[in-house]
């Protein structure tokens, strides 16, 4: 029987468990937090999924692994709503989400905070998520356009989380584009005033 050097078989059996090592350690999903005082954060995410958020209880975009296919740079801003939301009232911050994206099979996740007491249940003040459109209409005159406040059918509310410190809404397509200037691409909490 053939003796093998004792130090290269060491060496050899040490090379093959890092390599099975390598191959079974699966990717963990990102995380990234926007650096406090800082308005945007982004990452790369891929198919093992991730979650951009704020400093200090701000919001949190969450993708859960499988829903993208490949590797895209995700930005998430927030901005003050300085902007009229046609006799409603806001909740937390607007968010810009980039680029448009599809989410399948399934939704990513936004989670708002919640910065003030609301005057009911979400169902009984109509909280949903808006956003800022160019609706076209023909009259006489020929085609119009008016820009407002739109509810977005692509975002549902889904409950509050088990601290009652967020809302909680499932994204299944983002319709923000960094091109547009504000309000349009942005998402926006808000709610009937008249309760």
């Amino acid at each position: 029987m053939r003796v093998t050097n004792p130090v290269k078989f060491g060496l050899i059996f040490i090379a093959l468990l890092a390599v099975g090592a390598c191959e079974k350690k699966k990717s963990e999903p990102v995380k990234v937090v926007a650096a406090k005082g800082k308005d945007e954060v982004r990452a790369v995410i891929g198919r093992e999924g991730g979650e951009l958020s704020f400093a200090d209880g701000g919001a949190r975009l969450i993708v859960p692994g499988g829903l993208l296919q490949e590797e895209v740079t995700i930005s998430f801003k927030r901005v003050d709503p300085t902007f009229d939301l046609s006799g409603k009232d806001f909740v937390g911050k607007a968010y810009r989400i980039s680029p448009k994206l599809t989410f399948a099979p399934g939704a990513a996740e936004l989670m708002v905070p919640v910065d003030k007491t609301l005057p009911g249940l979400p169902s009984d003040i109509h909280l949903q998520m808006y956003y800022y459109d160019k609706l076209h209409s023909e009259g006489p005159a020929g085609p119009s356009f008016v820009h407002s406040w739109q509810p977005q059918p692509l975002v549902k509310f889904t409950g509050f989380s088990q601290d009652q410190k967020y809302l909680k809404f499932s994204l299944t397509k983002t319709i923000s584009d960094r091109g547009t200037k504000n309000p349009f691409g942005l998402l926006q909490v808000g709610f009937d005033l008249q309760q």
